[in-house]
């Protein structure tokens, strides 16, 4: 069983492959290359083709053999690729669903020629879709992680993301490294500069945590269009230096202590990261370098990278997302659109009658002509079907607020103070009348007498984002 059989021929001719229960593939299009192997579109276009490479028999057996019990576990409804059927030797490798309209999220990294950085940043889906892309592969991740495995190679070529501009799907390919998360596998493949220091040095196998690192480098890189390790140390340096920077030898780009490699390429770090996300990345890439456990969770991220997507507007002029705490549009300088605060709180319990809240750090914005969804995540802290919207907001010009129950139960408006009270029915809407500094309305997700969360809408009042 050799996986480093050419399949193609001098002419250019498509190749066929077969799988084990001799069904024939017809390889047409070639949509991705690694040093692991290579992804061939087949089928028609309704299936792709993950052709291995292995150094030598043994290890293609032991590849086999691991896809195979790869086809055995339960994945529930995560969005990651699963082996089809296996091929037939000569070659090695898998077939798996081709989900149309995806592109790697490589192509949202960086842009090509001399397109200017801002334009492009804005056209390809600006800092709120790549915020919501992150947080549903950290989602994904963390569901493989609850399964007791882990990932193996999270990189910008192995996760899929909708080409189209108004979806946000993601889809993890390439799971032949997908691994229990205590084996430990010298042999794993980590794509270089997103692979942990421990698992490109050899100390250590591929683990839930060294996930959580390759995650952390692509999230900071993706949204700030920069590496964090490759300063303009490394940028100017010797071609050794980048080789030290992805081993954990270098200070990153923000290192709190030490500003020897720094960078001035990029997006500045205050517009796009909250300070909530600079500080899990400055645990990932300063404790987290040298020691494992000091790495912020992939649940972590993701329930911070989802937050900050909360709190974005998008610019009326430009059509750029951004922090709403910002006094202008960082990308055109246009003054922010009229927008709703709303304050995620928990109602404990009542005392003598009156609700009493526990408070949180976790907010929403309801921007002005724009429909706002709540996810499930927000109104009960759902872990599955995190992005499920259950209430839509529609904020309106004559500063009125409409809100549509999506849900499979009814939720509540009552005005601040416990009164008045509206239940709002499955597949119904209310509107409350208009807000102003002296009033202002809440929208509970359960009865009064039960615990529950609770938005709290006000006018927006700029501070900083958590």
């Amino acid at each position: 069983m050799r996986a480093d059989r050419p399949i193609w021929n001098t002419a250019g001719l498509q190749v066929v492959v077969r799988t084990e229960d001799d069904q024939a593939i017809e390889l047409t299009r070639r949509i991705g290359a690694g040093g692991q192997g290579e992804v061939w579109e087949a089928g028609g276009g309704r299936l792709a083709v993950k052709l291995l490479h292995s150094r030598d028999q043994r290890a293609a057996e032991r590849l086999a053999a691991q896809l195979r019990t790869l086809r055995l576990l339960d994945l529930g409804d995560l969005p990651i690729a699963r082996p089809l059927a296996l091929l037939s030797p000569p070659h090695l490798g898998y077939t798996m669903v081709m989900l149309a309209d995806m592109v790697a999220l490589r192509q949202l990294f960086a842009p090509t020629g001399r397109t200017a950085l801002v334009p492009w940043y804005t056209e390809t889906g600006g800092l709120r879709r790549r915020l919501r892309l992150l947080g549903r592969t950290a989602s994904a991740l963390a569901g493989l992680h609850g399964r007791g495995l882990c990932y193996g190679d999270p990189s910008p070529v192995n996760v899929m993301v909708s080409e189209p501009l108004d979806h946000e799907q993601v889809y993890l390919i390439d799971v032949d490294n997908v691994a229990v998360m205590s084996e430990v596998r010298g042999n794993a493949y980590a794509t270089r500069g997103y692979s942990a220091p421990e698992v490109l040095a050899g100390r250590l196998g591929v683990s839930s945590l060294s996930d959580a690192y390759a995650f952390a480098v692509m999230a900071f890189e993706l949204l700030t269009v920069v590496h964090p390790f490759i300063g303009d140390k490394v940028y100017d340096g010797e071609p050794d230096l980048e080789d030290k920077a992805f081993a954990g030898e270098l200070p990153w780009i923000e290192h709190s202590t030490q500003p020897s490699n720094r960078s001035r390429f990029g997006l500045a770090r205050d517009v796009v990261l909250t300070p909530g996300l600079r500080t899990l990345a400055a645990r990932a890439f300063e404790a987290g370098v040298a020691e494992p456990t000091a790495r912020p969770t992939v649940a972590e991220w993701r329930t911070k990278l989802y937050e900050a997507a909360d709190l974005t507007l998008a610019c009326p002029e430009c059509h750029g997302t951004y922090f709403g705490s910002r006094a202008t549009c960082p990308w055109c300088g246009v003054a922010p659109p009229p927008a709703l605060f709303a304050q995620l709180l928990t109602q404990v319990g009542l005392e003598a009658g009156k609700p009493m809240f526990a408070e949180t750090r976790r907010a929403l914005l309801v921007q002005r002509q724009v429909v706002t969804p709540v996810s499930a995540r927000t109104a009960v802290a759902a872990v599955d079907e995190l992005e499920q919207s259950v209430v839509d907001l529609w904020y309106d010009h004559n500063d009125r607020l409409t809100v549509t129950n999506r849900w499979d139960r009814p939720v509540w408006l009552v005005g601040v103070g416990g009164g008045p009270r509206m239940a709002i029915a499955v597949g119904h809407d209310a509107t409350i009348p208009m807000f102003n500094r002296r009033s202002g309305w809440e929208l509970h997700f359960g009865p009064a007498h039960e615990p529950h969360r609770v938005l709290r809408f006000s006018r927006l009042v700029r501070k900083d984002n958590r």
